[in-house]
Order: C-alpha cells, then structure tokens, then sequence
C-alpha cells in the first residue's frame, strides 16, 4: 500500500516538473486569467481558442454559457467561472455570454490563425436595477442563480448548493445543508444529522464524495457498530464547504458504488481576489440550558501576477447538547420486558482546518494542492432508570464517555491542455484517514487506557398492574379483564417507593472502541476534443483501502450484595436529577415521582480506579481478542480497487446533447478475522483469513433535449451498485455445539454487491427572474439486495441453524419527484420580495426476505418468502421553505418531512421496527449593515419534533427521543 502511493507521489511530482517545463518551452503564454484587456499567445495548432473568466461585482460565476454566433459551439465555465472555447476559426468572432437572471451579453473578438486568444474578465450585470441592487448586495439570490445554471448546463441530472447559500442555512453540519435538497433526507444523532439518504434509499446506497473521492467511514451506524461504509457527516463543518453536488444518475467518469446518489463536497481552493472572513455566533442549547460557540476564518488571495492562489479556512463548533428519552423491550407476547428512561446530556466540539493552494503558470496548466483537518469529540453522560417488570428488579446506570472521530487528508492534482486544447490531461493523488475511538476524560485519574465509563446500580423491586402470571402490557396489546397502558405514559408502578439508599452496586463495564479507514488514491483523466460538438473522455482510477475493527471492553461484576458488604450509591456523592430543564416536558414530566439522584459523573473514574478494582468481591472478564465471547467483532479488511471508464459527450445541434458510456471496476477483498467453536470440550478461537474479487461492468447513457433556453427535459439510464457492509464481508464464524439445535454465525465475504438498472426522467424549466420548476420519475431494478438470512443444514450428521448475510433474488423501488424555486415577483410592493421552494419525493419499494414460523404440532421451523419495503427507504420526502429577501434583510423559515421507514427486519412483520414519521422546522435571518458586515440569526427544530421508533404498531413504541430548540446569533464580517 505505501509503495503504491509513493510511486502516487512520484507520478504528482513528476507531473508538476513536467508542468514547469511545459511552461518554459511556451515562453510568452503567460496571460493571466483574470486580465481586464485581451491578449494574444504564441501559436498552439491550425485552430484558434478563446479562454477568459466570467464574474459578476462579486466573484466567478460557474455555469455560464458562452457560445460563438451563428455557430453550435459553445462550453460552459467552471467552478471558478473560467472558460475554454476550442476549435475556433480565425477573424471577427461574436461571444454570447448569458447567464440566468443576468442581461446575455456580446462580446466581439478578433482571433488570428492559430492563436490563443484570452479575453481576461467578463463582468455581467443584472437585469434591472432591482435585481442589480440584490446581486451587488450579495443576497441569497445571487447565490440561488450559481446553483441553478450549474445545474442548467450539466447534462446529467443533478443537484447543486453553493456555500454562501449553505452559509445562510440554520445548518452547521454537511448532512443537515445537503437535506434542503430536492429528494434528500437525512438520520439524524442526538437531534444532529448524521447520514444522507437520497430518494428514500438506504444509507449504504448512498456515496459521500470528498473532492470526487468516497469519504472515508469510521462508523457506519447510529448504534455504533461501525458496520457500514457510510461517513459520518457531523463531523464535517459545512464553512469548508465551496459547492455540494448531488448527482441522482451517475456519469461513467465517477465511482459506480451509488445507486441512490452520489453527494460530492467540494472544499475551498483558492479564491478569484483577495479574501478575509471572520464569523463569530454564540447561542444556546434550550434541552441542556448550556451554550454553543461557532467561530470561523476564511484568508485567501491571489500573487505574481494572478499566477498563484491560496485558501486557508478555519473553524470551530462548540455546542452543548441535551436529549430525553424513553425506550421499551417487549417480549414474544407483547408483554413489557422494561421501561428505560434516559436522560442525556453532552458537549459536541468541531475544529476544522482547510488548506488550498493553486499554481497557474499559463492557460494552458494548472497544479493544485487541498488538504483538511477535522476534529470531532462528543462528551457524553447518560442516567438511565430500567424498570425491569419481567425480572422484578430497578436498576439505575450512569455512564460518561468522549469518542473522538478525526478525518484527515491532502491531494495533489493537475490539469493540462496540448494540442490547441484539442488534448486535455487531468491528474490527481489523495489520502484521506478517518479515526474513531474513545477518549480520556477531562480531569480524570484513571491512568489505564481511555474508555467509556458506565456503573449500575440495582435493587429488587415489586410492581403492581401486571397479570396473574406477572406480565405488563399496553392498552393495544392487553389481554381481557387487563388495563394497560398509554404509550406516553408508561408506569413503572412501584408498590412501594424506592430510596437511592437500596440501590446496590451490581456491574460496572470500561468500554473501548476503535475503527480506522486509510484510503490511498490515484486517478488520471484524458479528454480528447476532436470538433466542437464531440467530446472523448476516458480514464482510470486506483484505489487501496485498509480498515480495523473492534471494540474491547472490562465487565465488572460486584458480588458484595451476595458473598460480602454490599456498596451503596449512597456511598459516593450523588447530584440532583433531573437536570437540564426537567424530564420529558413535552409529555408533561409523567416521571417525576419515581426519578432518583444519581451518582454524580466524577465518581465514575473513582469506581474504577485500581485500588477499588482489586476488590475481591469483584469478578472480572476482558472482552477482547482472547476471548471467545467478543474475538468475533475484531478484524482487518483490505479493498483495492482498479475501475476505468470511455465516454463520449455529444451535441446534435442546438437542442440535443447526449453522454454515453461505460465503466468498469474490479474490487478485490481480504479480510482476517477470527474463528470460535464452543462444545463440550471447552472453546477455541482461530484466526480466519477470507478473499474474494468480482468485476462490475456499468454502461450509461444520458440525453439531454432543450426545446428553447428554458427547458430542458433529461433521460439516463445508468447501472450502479452497492458493495457489501463491513460487518457483512467480516470472515468471523462462530460455532456452537451447547445449542439445540447447534448454531453458526459467520460473515459472508462471498457476497455479491447489489446491482440497480436505473432509469431516471426529468423535466427543468428555468424561469426568466431566478427560478427553477421541476418534475421526473425514477424506477431502479434491483439485483442481490443483502440481508440477514437464516437457514438450516446437516453437517456430520447434526443439524445446525446457520446465521449469516445472503443475497436476495431481486427487488424494486420506484417514484417521482416535483419541485419549485420560485420569487414572487409578480406580487404587488413588498409581498415581491417573498419566494417560495418545495420538493416532494415519493418512492415505493419491494423486496422478498424469507419468513420465519414454527408448526404448533411438529415444532418444526418453516421457512417462506414474504415481500417488505426496502430497509431505510421512505415513501414520502417533502422539504419546503418560505424566504423574504430586501435591502440587505433576509429571513427563511424551512420545513422538512421525511416518512416512515422500515428500520429493521425482525421476526414477523407484527415485530418488525420502523422508524417513524418526522417533521422539523428551522427559521434562519440575517440584516446586511453593509458589503461588509452582516448579522444572523438561526434557530432549529422549532417544533421539538421527536425521534420516535415502534415494532409492528406506531402506538408500541421502541424509543422516542426529544431535544427542544437550539439557536444561535452571530455576526459574519468581510474584511475584504
């Protein structure tokens, strides 16, 4: 692996001397992009070319059209509004800049043969002096337009944001930006989101993109079982983001693990002119009635001549975070197993950095270098009340904990033109790190490893209002003559009150957790443009992944309540409970009266420090590699993979334009882990080492037909695919011979990914003032869905129940989207000022899982096909938003809905858990004083929706979650 990338980096630098020579040998090629008066270059080839850089008072503007009249070619700027028109023949030449709500503007332009020709800056203006007055104001529309002519021009179907629109967002995470978008929904974590889902599809059909690059994944779950491939976005700072594509059909030159979408971040470079940002807010968390701190420094500019440009950004996040929460265990009858209610209370803290920098020697070359930093700690304590109805106990946990995600990573790339442009070479080297782990508590003494610390303390109890034969239940579920419960208002019951002196220490568990991904990457691209409506695109990529799980952990079990003195909670400091604002208001505190102070949190490094753990009334077991019990969740994985690609990009005329193309990867796996048999010989664990390789072969098409300048109507079919979890390919068995009947449990790196033949269509009309109305059907026809199988099998003449991840024959999942961006200007005096956007997603889906019932006479299992929903896919994605834009002032108020969604597959569909419906509101507002300073306000989860999720029935709940409003105020000022 590190000699690949060291023959990477040898390839980077051999590139950039090769540039540098390059440079020399052209001699007068020298004119800077951002010229005001046009110049003239040496001869490039028998054609001419025409290179500038189209702005407006403000910046580049990416997505504009420049054409040559009387002609059908044209090209569009890019990211930083530059521009390379090929194949242009000598004389008087006619540009035709336009650009969505900007006046479309002519330029002439005398070309000689065989020149270069750079026009240097092409500043538009507005259309009117109202709308010229909000662009030099720098508002949300200006930002709007940028968005929706990228968007205009690509050829696949897309979607955009950039980051001053991101900037006046109440978001300050990647996952919460990119939900605004048409289709998008997210998972969020402790009120945080966490996780994109694109049209409803599951998490792990989605790839996160970092510069064209899949993130890398340090856990994959909200339950932490570091599973998946997906990268958790709440560690990643929405200021360092520049512009968010989100591609809903995929191209053959980008990675072809993404069936429900593609979300590209792409971080800040360098700048078009000198650049110095300070943001500063402060705010408050109203669940834990604790601050939130956000500070922020973006310094760029440009020297020698405009030849070199650099970026440095800064950022730090610091919010206190609170949660109620309330969960229930039922047993095979329905019956209440226990209540859980949690109280939660945490401090999340961000630091990011960012670095770009960008060598431009001429127009013709091009070397760039991005590199990032980001630091994500989430202190977290929790006292948990169980009321534990089927063991007639109560227990009371505290716990405390920081885990730590850190992401870190640099590239180095090139792009260069030959030929008169005709011949394109674009190059680049990457290594991006993602770490999780657990880390020391702050004035802790505990000098052993970091861990997460939790103790539990318990005593017997009686409850009343269960059955003769001592069940609990619901009001849905209860049996005649029995009265059950509200959902909302589950009670424990007690027959008589507990005091926190009865509560014996029972357990105590030192739970440490590690996951690493290391992605090294080399990718080179050749484009070849042989005439003006053709383009030929072909390239490879390289990609070695590495990757290590596990999860050790200390259980303690204190036997003093039996065999010796027992120790009381009562025998260390405890603190008031409930803090943070009382618990569960929102369902008007029903929990008051069996509530008990807790130990307080600091008393948790005490519980474990060496002397008390040398008590002998103690039992200790370490949960690590050695042991047959936890040696399964540790192991290594290595992914290499080699993906190329052809496509070509057509023009047919003015109204047709087409992309078609195939590529293909081939993936190879290896992974060690560890294999475990118990029998009546006693246990053995051996280590496993499992490797499997498939090829992916992915053909696409894209059509694109613009009846007039406003309308465009896109058709694609693509075909994506999903690579199996980590957790699924982890080459664990084990096996036990102490069950009847005898059981596996195995890891499956055999699987096949999920392949999806994808046919997406789509209609976009652009209004003429900044707008965008939108409407398309999507279906995807799937192949090897994965999931958790069960089955039988005689080996040796005994029968075993095996467990493991399998391959599904096929599946479906369809739908449509519309949506709207629209200001509206057709209002009379201020109402004008007002706009609206709202997208609506619906999908449906099917997959067949098998089913699982016993015959009441034989006792024997038999196994069926039943048709459910695709995990994680919701039917239904609304996002909607109200703005009001004038003199400076702007304030939105931002809906976003997403349905429910089967969670997990789990015996009959009566236990099967989803995930409910859900909806928040934010409100953001900001007042510029002046091209300089603007002041903000931003305020979150207005109407305190709760995360709630059930088995079978919504009103059987399995956890429900509030976190109240969270704002903040600031103040953002451009120095220049």
């Amino acid at each position: 692996m590190k000699t690949t990338f060291r023959l990477l980096n040898y390839l980077a630098i051999l590139m950039v001397l090769f540039a540098s020579a390059y440079t020399k040998a052209q001699g007068t090629q020298s004119a800077t992009l951002i010229a005001t008066n046009y110049s003239v270059s040496d001869p490039l080839g028998d054609e001419s070319e025409i290179i500038g850089i189209v702005t407006d008072e403000l910046g580049p503007l990416p997505g504009a059209n420049i054409s040559i009249k009387g002609t059908n070619n044209g090209t569009t700027t890019d990211f930083n509004g530059n521009f390379t028109l090929t194949h242009v023949n000598a004389g008087n030449q006619t540009l035709i800049i336009s650009y969505l709500g900007y006046e479309t503007q002519e330029l002439e332009v005398n070309v000689p043969k065989s020149k270069q020709v750079n026009v240097g800056k092409i500043v538009l203006s507005a259309g009117s002096e109202k709308l010229n007055e909000i662009v030099i104001n720098g508002g949300y529309r200006s930002q709007q337009q940028k968005a929706l002519n990228i968007k205009k021009q690509s050829l696949a179907i897309m979607e955009v944001m950039a980051s001053d629109v991101i900037g006046k967002l109440p978001d300050r995470n990647a996952a919460e930006a990119v939900q605004r978008m048409q289709g998008v929904s997210i998972e969020r974590d402790q009120g945080e989101g966490r996780y994109v889902i694109v049209r409803g599809t599951p998490i792990a059909w989605n790839s996160t993109l970092i510069n064209g690059d899949r993130m890398p994944a340090t856990e994959g779950t909200s339950d932490n079982t570091g599973g998946t491939r997906a990268a958790p976005l709440d560690i990643f700072p929405s200021e360092m983001i520049e512009f968010v594509q989100l591609s809903k059909a995929i191209t053959p030159d980008m990675e072809g693990d993404a069936i429900g979408g593609s979300v590209n971040f792409i971080t800040r470079t360098a700048p078009s002119k000198k650049t110095l940002s300070v943001n500063l807010g402060y705010g408050e968390n109203f669940q834990a009635q604790k601050p939130i701190q956000n500070a922020s420094l973006v310094y760029g500019d440009r020297v020698a001549d405009g030849k070199i440009g650099f970026m440095v950004s800064g950022t730090y996040w610091n919010r206190s975070w609170g949660t109620d929460n309330y969960e229930v265990v039922y047993n095979d009858n329905f019956s209440l197993n226990n209540l859980q209610l949690r109280d939660y209370l945490g401090k999340r803290t961000t630091a990011g950095f960012n670095a770009g920098f960008e060598y431009v020697p001429n127009a013709n070359n091009k070397v760039y270098f991005r590199g990032l930093y980001t630091d994500f700690q989430d202190e977290e304590s929790a006292v948990e009340h169980t009321f534990s109805f089927t063991d007639s106990e109560m227990s009371l946990r505290v716990r405390h904990g920081i885990t730590g995600i850190t992401m870190y990573g640099s590239e180095i790339g090139g792009n260069h033109k030959f030929a008169n442009g005709k011949l394109n070479l674009d190059w680049r080297a990457s290594t991006y790190d993602a770490e999780m782990g657990n880390r020391r508590l702050p004035n802790s003494e505990n000098t052993g490893d970091p861990a997460y610390l939790m103790a539990t303390f318990s005593t017997p109890v009686t409850y009343n209002n269960v059955t003769s034969d001592g069940y609990k239940f619901l009001d849905i579920d209860a049996p005649a003559g029995y009265t059950g419960d509200h959902y909302d208002n589950i009670q424990p019951y007690l027959a008589s009150p507990v005091q926190n002196s009865q509560l014996q220490l029972d357990n105590q568990l030192a739970y440490k957790s590690y996951s690493k991904e290391t992605d090294y990457v080399g990718q080179l691209d050749l484009t070849y443009i042989p005439s003006d409506n053709f383009k030929l695109k072909m390239g490879g990529k390289y990609k070695t992944m590495k990757l290590e799980r596990g999860a050790p952990y200390s259980y303690y079990l204190y036997l003093g309540g039996n065999y010796g003195a027992p120790i009381h909670m009562t025998d260390y400091e405890t603190t008031g409970f409930p803090y943070n604002g009382g618990f569960l208001t929102e369902i008007d505190s029903p929990y008051d009266n069996v509530l008990l102070d807790p130990i307080n949190k600091s008393q948790l490094p005490v519980l474990f420090d060496q002397e008390t753990l040398e008590n002998p009334m103690y039992y200790h077991i370490n949960f690590n590699k050695e042991n047959p019990a936890s040696a399964g969740s540790f192991y290594t994985g290595n992914e290499d993979v080699a993906a190329a690609y052809v496509m070509g990009d057509l023009t047919i005329g003015d109204k047709l334009a087409l992309i078609g193309g195939f590529r293909y990867e081939h993936t190879y796996l290896k992974y060690k882990g560890y294999g475990v048999s118990t029998s009546d010989e006693g246990e053995e664990i051996n280590p496993i080492e499992n490797s499997n390789d498939f090829g992916s072969f992915l053909p696409m098409l894209h059509v694109k037909y613009m009846p007039n300048d406003h309308l465009n109507l896109k058709l694609a079919y693509t075909k994506t695919f999903a690579r199996a979890n980590f957790s699924d390919l982890n080459p664990t068995e084990t096996i036990s011979l102490l069950t009847v009947p005898s059981t596996i449990v195995r890891g499956n790196i055999y699987l096949e990914p999920t392949y999806s033949n994808n046919f997406d269509f789509m209609g976009e009309y652009y209004f003429k003032d900044v707008g965008l109305l939108s409407g398309g059907v999507f279906y995807k026809s799937l192949k090897n869905l994965i999931y958790s199988a069960r089955s039988y099998e005689t080996i040796d003449s005994e029968l075993f129940q095996i467990t493991e991840p399998k391959n599904s024959e096929e599946g479906w999942l369809a739908g449509f989207e519309v949506g709207i961006s629209k200001r509206l200007t057709f209002l009379p005096g201020f109402l004008s000022n007002f706009g609206v956007e709202a997208n609506y997603t619906f999908a449906d889906s099917e997959m067949n899982v098998p089913l699982y019932t016993t015959d009441e006479n034989t006792g024997e299992i038999i196994v069926t096909t039943a048709t459910e929903k695709i995990p994680n896919q919701s039917k239904h994605i609304f996002n909607s938003a109200l703005f009001y834009e004038s003199n400076g002032f702007t304030a939105r108020v931002a809906g976003n809905y997403k349905g429910e969604s089967l969670a997990v597959v789990q015996g009959n569909p009566e236990n099967y858990r989803w995930y409910d419906k859900n909806f928040t509101v934010d409100f953001s507002a900001s007042y510029k004083l002046n091209p300089k300073l603007r002041f903000y306000v931003e305020l979150n989860n207005l109407t305190n929706a709760p995360l709630r999720y059930y088995q079978g029935n919504t009103n059987r709940p399995e956890q429900t979650e509030y976190y109240a409003l969270r704002g903040i105020l600031g103040i953002n000022y451009n120095i220049f």
